[in-house]
């Protein structure tokens, strides 16, 4: 593991590779209650799509239909609106939204660079956003309807890039990666671009920055000095930095529950991927998954309740692993399953 597996899902949602294998796409309802809805990327019709579906994977509705990749949809927080990515009109990357069933799609940026990692602010107000037109990729913000797009990160040419933006919960705050000191630390500034702070200032890579739900803490991905990816966590300016997991695992992509009280992540032993579970200081540490393939991307419901992933095709499981029961019926998903908020 000397490569930081830290960048595959990054890497794979930017480049529109699979993170798991292909082959034609069904639905295989699994019996459960279909509580809530999950919006994901599939190859199933032939080119990537933006499709809905109800947790049990039925009620499968295809929202984008056109011969260009569309992907990487991210719901605003009301619920009524996803906001996607599509080479569709110039085979770059470019940000998209539309109605939650997939009516007025709306081309939101315009330019000859790519735009990806699109992030609505909590109040639906505005869209952050990661895009190379200035030569280097930088944290952007937008209007929702795309108007008055304005770099945020603003980080000189030459110095690294600035990518993954992640609100704080309350809206004030953006968290994002940024290599501008020479190695990928995590940074947060206000929501204007000002007050711009290294968190973690130490000289190994750190990813994934994730907000707590009440916004007092930042969990992340880091192998400061151990080797190996582990996640740890902060308080939000920084100070209180602890080490949750201790294991031989690259443990990497840490997600809190929606009270706040779990972090779910993927864990690589080498040879497959897992979804684990433990508690918000680190203690009952659980494999969820507990099988030999590749299991990543968890995401939580929005009452806590499930856990949405990837592997040979999207699964849905109880938050403590049992039930686990496949909604669709191959790999041919892309990126991280999208649940609608409540």
């Amino acid at each position: 593991m000397h490569r930081n597996v830290s960048n595959v899902r990054w890497l794979a949602a930017v480049l529109g590779l699979a993170l798991a294998g292909c082959g034609s796409d069904s639905t295989a309802p699994s019996g459960r209650p279909a509580a809530g809805q999950i919006a994901f990327t599939s190859e199933r019709d032939g080119d990537q799509e933006i499709y809905l579906m109800h947790a049990d994977g039925s009620g499968v509705t295809r929202l984008t239909s056109n011969p260009a990749r569309d992907f990487w949809p991210v719901w605003s927080s009301d619920g009524t609106k996803i906001a996607f990515v599509s080479d569709r009109d110039d085979g770059n990357g470019e940000i998209y939204v539309m109605n939650a069933d997939g009516s007025g799609v709306t081309r939101l940026t315009n330019n000859t660079a790519s735009d990806f990692a699109v992030a609505w602010s909590p109040d639906g107000s505005k869209i952050a956003f990661q895009t190379n037109r200035d030569g280097n990729w930088e944290v952007y913000v937008m209007n929702a309807d795309g108007s008055a797009p304005l770099n945020l990160s603003n980080n000189a040419v030459g110095l690294g890039n600035d990518w993954a933006p992640a609100w704080s919960p309350d809206g004030s705050k953006i968290a994002f990666i940024s290599g501008r000191d020479g190695n990928d630390e995590i940074y947060v500034m206000k929501s204007d671009g000002s007050g711009q702070a290294n968190l973690t200032n130490n000289a190994r890579g750190d990813y994934f920055p994730a907000w707590s739900p009440h916004g007092s803490k930042i969990a992340f991905e880091s192998s400061l000095g151990y080797g190996n990816g582990e996640v740890y966590v902060m308080n939000a300016d920084g100070s209180g930095v602890t080490r949750l997991t201790s294991t031989p695992l690259w443990s990497y992509e840490p997600v809190w529950s929606p009270d706040g009280s779990k972090i779910a992540f993927s864990a690589y032993d080498g040879s497959n991927t897992g979804i684990y579970v433990m508690n918000a200081d680190g203690s009952g540490l659980r494999n969820l998954t507990n099988k030999s393939a590749f299991t990543a991307v968890p995401q939580w419901s929005p009452d806590g309740r499930q856990i949405a992933f990837v592997g040979d095709g999207l699964y849905v499981m109880n938050a403590d692993g049992s039930g686990i029961a496949r909604v669709t019926n191959s790999a041919s998903n892309f990126g991280a399953p999208a649940w609608r908020p409540r």
